[in-house]
Order: C-alpha cells, then sequence, then structure tokens
C-alpha cells in the first residue's frame, strides 16, 4: 500500500500544538497581561486567531464542510498581512526600547523575528497562489504554523533554564526541520503536491542559518539593526 499523508486530519495536531503554545506563554505573558504592550497583545491575538483558523479550515474539510472551508480561508486575507504587520511593530518596539546592557541580544532577535516572519509571509503567499491545487495549498498553510515552532519550544526550554550554555536555536531549529523530515517521510509515494515540503525545508533552513552561525554579529546586520532601531 502506498504511503501517503491525509493533512484533513491535521487539526487534531493543530490544536494539541496551541494547547503547546498556550502553556509556553503563560509564565512570561499569558500570567502578566498587564506587563505587556498594546503591540504585543494586538500580535498575540493575529497569531492565536492564525491557529484557530488553520483547526477550523482542516476540521472542516475533514467533516466535508467545503463552503466553511473557503469562507474561513477569506479571512486569512486580511489575518495573515496582519499578523506580519504586528510581528514588524514589535520587533521595531523592542529593538528601539532595547538598554544598551540588552541591545546585542535584542539584535539577534530581531533577525529571528524578520526571518520568521519572512517565513510566514512566504508560505502564505505560496498558499494563496496555488489555491486551485488543494494538495500545495494545503502543504504551503501546514507551513505556516510551522513557523511557531520556534517562538513556542524556546519558552519551554526557557522554563528550564533561562540562562543556557549553548543556543536553543539548535533544539528548536532542529525539531522544526525534524517536523519537515517527518511530513516528507509520511508522503513518500504522494505524487500530488510532494516537493512543497522538501523546497520549505531548503528555505526554512537557509533562513536559520544566520542565526545558528552567529552572522547576526556582523557589521553589515548591526548597521541593519541600528536602521531599524532609528525608524
Amino acid at each position: 500500500m502506498a504511503k501517503t499523508l491525509n493533512l484533513a486530519g491535521s487539526w487534531k495536531w493543530l490544536a494539541g500544538f496551541l494547547l503547546l503554545a498556550l502553556a509556553a506563554f503563560w509564565p512570561s505573558y499569558i500570567s502578566k497581561p498587564l506587563a505587556s504592550g498594546g503591540f504585543t497583545h494586538l500580535h498575540a491575538a493575529t497569531a492565536t486567531l492564525w491557529m484557530l483558523m488553520l483547526i477550523a479550515q482542516s476540521w472542516a474539510i475533514d467533516r466535508r464542510r467545503v463552503a466553511l472551508h473557503r469562507a474561513l480561508g477569506k479571512s486569512s486575507w486580511l489575518l495573515a498581512p496582519l499578523l506580519v504587520v504586528t510581528v514588524l511593530l514589535v520587533a521595531h518596539e523592542r529593538i528601539a526600547g532595547a538598554p544598551a546592557q540588552a541591545y546585542a541580544i535584542q539584535t539577534y532577535i530581531l533577525y529571528l523575528q524578520l526571518s520568521l516572519a519572512a517565513l510566514f509571509a512566504i508560505s502564505y503567499a505560496f498558499a494563496i497562489a496555488t489555491r486551485r491545487s488543494v494538495a500545495r495549498h494545503s502543504r504551503f498553510m501546514i507551513c505556516t504554523a510551522l513557523t511557531l515552532v520556534d517562538p513556542i519550544v524556546i519558552r519551554l526550554l526557557f522554563w528550564i533554564d533561562t540562562t543556557p550554555a549553548w543556543n536553543y536555536q539548535w533544539l528548536t531549529f532542529g525539531l522544526t526541520d525534524l517536523a519537515f523530515l517527518v511530513l516528507i517521510g509520511l508522503e513518500r509515494e504522494n505524487r500530488a503536491g510532494r516537493g512543497v515540503f522538501p523546497a520549505m525545508l531548503a528555505l526554512f533552513a537557509a533562513a536559520q542559518l544566520p542565526a545558528l552561525l552567529g552572522l547576526t554579529e556582523s557589521a553589515a546586520w548591526q548597521g541593519f539593526a541600528r536602521w531599524v532601531a532609528g525608524l
């Protein structure tokens, strides 16, 4: 029997992922709502709505409610750009307001924020461009969710140790890439849409390298960070 991947039931995994996100953000954000600014709240709301939309869309397809799936998809035309904008607003707010002793780490975080926003935007853009192909469209939408692995898992890791001796991104990015590899393995005999996950894995890995290799410490990136902070 051919090994195939059915994404219609992915709502169960996405729902579990959302619960994990709520647990990850509880100590630093959810339990302290007054400690965060308006841009952070807006970003949290749009990211949560995005996950809820993905869950609802997958559930609708699983239940063969195509009209509901399409209606929910139309909301993404507003929600996806808004999510990207909120990432940019939070990124600017934090780099502009970073104290001198935290500026170096904030320039690193700036790269993480901008690169994940770019990966999300690219994944969504391809999902819209291929919306007439169910196989490709659904896979690109899954890729938008995979951009959330790093910010969720890294907060769980900080529960264990807030001052690690190693870069947690090696693990968070590794888990993201592992998720791609698992998906590629599960659909290794699929024909429709089979090239999406390998291509996006290559793109995600390329975006991860500057953070892992310390390239955010370069003069070019530091100069770009100062420009962003001055906007």
